[in-house]
């Protein structure tokens, strides 16, 4: 008697069914997707930090860039202050008008120097409030609006609203006292 050999679905007395294997690869699939999961949800933390602190360093840069388009316009114009931001743009010391990265709207508060007192005081203004104070201080910085609070430090302060940019202040320094108008 001769021995055939078995071909089909049954060989060695059980099934092969690609319906039975596929439950293994469905379970394989599940523990990857869940691993992923774990992975992704403590990346998040990481991205969202990082972007934070480059939209910091982003805020110091434009912050700048108005310091040197001020510096730029007083040695232009025989020491006589600019009176509002536009004016920077519009006569080419600033390439365009920077946006505050740290709120959603943009807006930048203005730094005053008033010195119609003893010791000149720094006065950080909102732009709606900033034409009443035309005449009586001179346009010198921005300051960001935004009251988070930083991971790093800038000049001693913590948080973005106390982030001032001026004409004359020193990098290495402790931020002088700022007085906050219309809040």
């Amino acid at each position: 008697m001769a021995i055939r050999s078995v071909s089909g679905p049954w060989r060695g007395g059980r099934a092969s069914s690609p319906l039975r294997n596929g439950g293994y690869v469905m379970i394989t699939l599940i523990i990857a997707i869940a691993v992923l999961t774990v992975f992704m949800l403590m990346a998040v933390p990481l991205w969202q930090t990082a972007m934070q602190r480059e939209a910091e360093e982003e805020l110091i840069f434009r912050g700048r860039q108005y310091v040197t388009a001020i510096g730029r316009y007083l040695k232009k114009h025989n020491n006589l202050y600019a009176q509002n931001l536009q004016i920077l743009h519009l006569e080419k010391f600033l390439r365009r008008l920077y946006k505050d990265p740290m709120t959603d709207d943009g807006r930048w508060d203005m730094v005053f120097q008033d010195n119609s007192t003893a010791a000149p005081k720094l006065l950080v203004v909102p732009p709606e409030q900033a034409k009443a104070y035309v005449g009586r201080a001179v346009l010198i910085g921005v300051c960001s609006s935004s009251p988070e609070t930083g991971f790093r430090e800038y000049r001693g302060k913590k948080k973005y609203n106390e982030w001032a940019f001026y004409f004359g202040g020193k990098e290495n320094e402790d931020m002088p006292e700022l007085h906050y108008v219309g809040r």
